[in-house]
């Protein structure tokens, strides 16, 4: 049965949230750890609630610090990917496997070569 409490402190477990994997929260946890010399973390063991506090404590600061438009490059990535769907179509598909592209570049991507694919098909039968 899952524990579930308001005042729980996640730490990068939130990042699950935002679609990170296990592995990927793994990295970002141990990076972490080693850049701020965390004496108590131990990889691949579950995390005390010190360390989730240091970690939910470091999320929220560095959330603050954040420079304004942010969100921008996040729309620039994935319109540079629909650009990329689009015009390159089937080309694209050997790198959107590979760990060439970001996640918002893969969805523009897919999304840019649907397009491309429905105006074909349009093309064709109208």
């Amino acid at each position: 049965m899952e524990k579930t409490s308001d005042n729980k402190k996640d730490g990068f477990n939130k990042l699950r949230e935002s679609g990170y994997n296990d592995e990927e929260i793994r990295n970002i946890r141990t990076q972490f750890h080693q850049s701020h010399n965390t004496p108590d973390y131990i990889d691949g063991e579950q995390p005390s609630d010190a360390i989730l506090e240091l970690e939910e404590q470091w999320m929220l600061q560095t959330g603050d610090m954040l420079p304004e438009g942010s969100a921008q490059g996040t729309f620039k990535e994935m319109l540079c990917g629909l650009l990329l769907g689009f015009f390159l179509g089937v080309l694209c598909l050997f790198w959107v496997r590979e760990s060439v592209f970001t996640r918002r570049h893969q969805m523009g991507i897919m999304a840019g070569m649907l397009i491309n694919l429905s105006c074909g098909v349009i093309h064709v039968y109208y």
